[in-house]
């Protein structure tokens, strides 16, 4: 009896190989080819690249330093900020009003006040509009982390604040208009607080989140959520 082969064909599914072409690179070197560090990124309609940090001036230690390119990675123009304290200046955030104005923010020296919250408004074409400064009630160590618009171009910051309690710290938001002048800032007291994050629902609601020390000695997320006018709503823990 003769024997019958038979051979099983398994099919697999092809699997195929996408090799990601980089398009382009742009640097930015700083006016005295010293340390420059991006810290944040964003993109409008156009895709154009905005990007934000930190670059040394010349007599000026570190300022914010923004840069903005077209699609094709050409440099748009570049917007430097140096804060009063001419010391130390560190952008940490970037957003986009559409394809029309930039805002960044982060913490700047001013002699007077230690380091404040600043934050800073450039039109289209990279010119300064405002610069807002947030002193917390101890005129101590204050960094914005993050920031947000809501449709009527209301700014949002939120971040570390020293509070009234010896080595306190507290997450802070502030809002301002669309003019730069302050409406209202809310305060969570944490106990060494600090908002990382933030965003705003449709009805420009506010929520933040970041940590602070719970109920034992290590930290735990915190994310507060006010309503338009800056009130407390509740504070969830994790």
């Amino acid at each position: 009896m003769k024997k019958l082969l038979i051979v099983v064909l398994a099919i697999l599914p092809a699997v195929v190989f996408t090799q990601v072409t980089e398009e382009w690179v742009r640097r930015y070197d700083g006016p005295v080819n010293g340390e420059d560090r991006a810290w944040a990124i964003a993109l409008d309609g156009s895709g154009s690249v905005y990007v934000t940090g930190s670059s040394v001036g010349s007599d000026t230690n570190w300022d914010y330093a923004t840069v903005k390119y077209n699609s094709s990675g050409v440099e748009q123009w570049a917007s430097r900020y140096n804060g009063p304290g001419d010391t130390t200046d560190y952008a940490n955030a970037i957003a986009l009003e559409g394809e029309a104005n930039v805002y960044v923010t982060g913490w700047s020296v001013r002699s007077e006040t230690n380091e404040d919250y600043a934050t800073v408004k450039y039109d289209t074409s990279g010119v300064e509009q405002w610069v807002a400064h947030y002193d917390g009630p101890e005129s101590g160590y204050d960094e914005a982390s993050a920031i947000a618009l809501d449709g009527e171009a209301n700014v949002y910051v939120t971040g570390f604040s020293v509070g009234s309690e010896t080595y306190s710290g507290d997450c802070a938001t502030v809002k301002y208009n669309s003019s730069g002048v302050e409406q209202w800032v809310a305060r969570y007291d944490g106990h060494y607080g600090h908002a990382n994050a933030i965003a705003l629902d449709g009805e420009a609601n506010v929520c933040v989140t970041g940590y602070s020390i719970g109920s034992g000695t290590s930290s735990d997320y915190a994310t507060v959520k006010y309503n338009s006018s800056g009130v407390e709503q509740w504070v969830s823990s994790y």
